[in-house]
């Protein structure tokens, strides 16, 4: 699993949740995830693998954590939560998402494979073409 967030600069990241021991957030510099906030708490909360699950669990802070839109102590993470942490937002996916890089990296190897360069913005043309003109393609592949 993973975890999506926008930091104070502007910035995607993109967290992977497995083969961590936790991972914290807080306003310590020393906290995993850092968030200059003063309503957080130095270590604000954490998140730990629990068999095959992630929990999350509010570490004490005065201001607290919710998941999903309502307060809680400690819950079980699953694709789609939201978790909020002062004025930041946090998502829950099963799958990383394709951003700029991975997609140049696919298109690298598919030229260096002897693909060229006109077929693969022909194909890219084609498919954009097709969830143009059949909106239910897009909405398939989505799912």
């Amino acid at each position: 699993m993973f975890l999506q967030y926008t930091s104070a600069d502007g910035k995607r990241h993109e967290l992977l949740l497995s083969g961590r021991a936790s991972l914290t957030f807080g306003r310590s510099p020393e906290a995993d995830v850092n968030i200059p906030e003063t309503r957080i708490s130095r270590i604000h909360a954490e998140i730990r693998p629990w068999d095959q699950d992630f929990v999350i669990k509010d570490m004490h802070s005065r201001n607290g954590i919710t998941l999903n839109g309502a307060r809680t102590e400690v819950a079980v993470l699953k694709p789609g939560d939201v978790i909020r942490i002062g004025t930041h937002e946090f998502t829950v996916e099963q799958e990383a998402m394709k951003g700029t890089r991975t997609i140049v990296r696919e298109v690298a190897q598919e030229l260096e494979e002897g693909k060229g360069y006109r077929t693969i913005l022909r194909e890219i043309v084609q498919s954009t073409d097709v969830k143009k003109k059949n909106p239910e393609v897009r909405s398939q592949k989505s799912e």
